[in-house]
């Protein structure tokens, strides 16, 4: 599956710090089959698919090719999140829990990628931290935010796993 990685910090990140594909780890034992750095004309259209596609709606706008401004609704959306959480919890049963793609791996994929993509997310602007996390460790992030703060967009990666 292919799919793309962002870096998101809440300071400006200077291109030199941009995630790019020797950044993550890659081993033997990796989730990855590899990362691939895009051009610049695709990052932009990643970024906006990002803010206008897949994080919920309203929460976020880009306020520039490389910023985006939370605009508030975590609450709404975390309501939303445990309402489907308990209706996938309560069509497990012992009949279809060991099921192939059944009810509990719904449960697991919603629980770890909320906002139901591939997308990770880096959240490191020194270029330091040699992992990505899925959109639930982006979640715990926007609620530290602020209304109204600003958060800076470094490297996309498209990755294969």
């Amino acid at each position: 599956m292919h799919s793309r990685i962002f870096q998101i910090s809440k300071k400006p990140i200077n291109k030199e710090c941009y995630l790019n594909k020797d950044t993550l780890t890659q081993e033997y034992d990796s989730y990855f089959d590899y990362y691939l750095e895009i051009n610049d004309k695709l990052r932009k259209y990643n970024i906006n698919c990002l803010v206008e596609r897949v994080l919920p709606k309203g929460m976020f706008e880009l306020t520039s090719e490389n910023t985006m401004r939370y605009n508030g609704g975590l609450e709404q959306w975390k309501e939303s999140f445990v309402a489907d959480i308990r209706k996938k919890a309560e069509a497990i049963n012992t009949a279809n829990m060991i099921e192939c793609m059944g009810p509990l791996y719904q449960l697991e994929n919603t629980l770890k990628d909320p906002f139901d993509t591939a997308y990770l997310f880096y959240l490191d602007k020194e270029g330091i931290q040699s992992y990505d996390e899925h959109s639930f460790a982006f979640i715990n992030f926007i609620h530290s935010l602020e209304v109204g703060t600003t958060l800076y967009i470094g490297g996309v990666l498209d990755y294969h796993s």
